[in-house]
């Protein structure tokens, strides 16, 4: 008979042990429940979160803009942030003046001359500015990622395009043009039949001196540009003809505003300027005076760019001109 020794029998439990391991880690690597999850959560693990973009603004600063922007402050930006379907967090304000209720944006104010708390308190993802500060720039960019622009108010297209690449709006903004675009182009061709060639100027009365409007930025652009109304001749020879946005006004020189109609603005807080103008023999004696073709407008609108205040500016025109 055959007779199992006993360093034979611990032989034998030692390959079964061991076959036992050898099945036991083939059946892992091919795939086992606990080693699915550990894939699983490895993958998760390698997925990368959704990265900021680094643009640069028109400054030359470098700017990490959050993939996921919810929260955005744009000083004096929001006709444009308004126009692409952003409402901003804040609404921006100097001092006690905002000069943006034409907006009716129900949002809280946000004091830029105010304490920088303000805008560390409201949390933004992103700080736009319209105007380079360098101050306020240095102050705020430590808040949140800013971009700056150099002027935003020099061409609300370029400003709009640029904002819907910073926000995931490109094609809203390009609808946005197209839009206004057309709403010009109708009131234009609506103004030829309405008034030909009449003459037309823009006057702002401001606390220091009387502005007349007529280049780059605010109400000249919209009149002599997009609505091709032809400007009278004080405002072809101070402001165009030398590719000025404005010119201050003498008293002296309003006798040479011989415009068919003007368009005319005054300040808040210059209420005493303008009923000194408006009351003097030589603002009486002027044509668009005596005829009276002569169209106080919002001063909000009228000395801001952006394609709310834009269309704006353009629907007071046909109303006044179309009569």
């Amino acid at each position: 008979m055959f007779k199992v020794r006993p360093w034979m029998g611990l032989s034998l439990m030692l390959v079964m042990l061991l076959t036992g391991c050898g099945a036991a880690s083939n059946s892992t690597e091919s795939g086992s429940p606990a080693n699915a999850n550990t894939a699983q959560e490895e993958t998760a693990t390698e997925t990368p979160a959704a990265q900021a973009r680094v643009v640069t603004d028109e400054i030359g600063h470098e700017v990490a803009i959050p993939a996921d922007v919810s929260k955005v402050i744009g000083i004096y930006l929001e006709d444009e942030l308004l126009s692409l379907g952003i409402t901003p967090i804040r609404k921006s304000r100097i001092g006690a003046w905002s000069g943006q209720e034409y907006l009716g944006l129900n949002v809280e104010d946000i004091d830029l001359e105010g304490d920088i708390e303000a805008f560390v308190k409201a949390e933004p993802d992103l700080i736009l500015t319209n105007v380079f500060n360098e101050k306020q720039y240095d102050q705020l960019s430590k808040v949140a990622p800013m971009y700056a622009f150099e002027d935003a108010r020099a061409d609300w297209r370029k400003t709009i395009r640029t904002l819907g690449d910073l926000l995931g709006k490109r094609d809203k903004a390009e609808e946005v043009i197209a839009e206004y675009d057309r709403k010009a182009a109708d009131a234009a061709e609506q103004l030829q039949t309405a008034i030909g060639d009449e003459t037309v100027a823009i006057l702002r009365v401001h606390s220091k001196e009387i502005r007349l409007y007529g280049g780059p930025g605010y109400a000249g652009p919209v009149l002599y540009n997009e609505l091709k109304l032809t400007p009278a001749k004080l405002v072809q020879e101070l402001v165009l003809d030398k590719n000025e946005k404005v010119v201050g006004l003498s008293m002296e020189l309003i006798p040479q505003l011989d415009a068919d109609h003007i368009f005319l603005t005054v300040d808040t807080g210059a209420e005493e300027q303008a009923k000194s103008l408006l009351e003097s023999d030589l603002w009486k004696g002027l044509p668009a005076v005596q005829s009276g073709q002569v169209y106080e407008v919002n001063f909000e609108t009228w000395m801001k760019s952006g394609p709310i205040a834009d269309g704006k500016k353009i629907e007071d025109v046909a109303a006044a001109l179309s009569k």
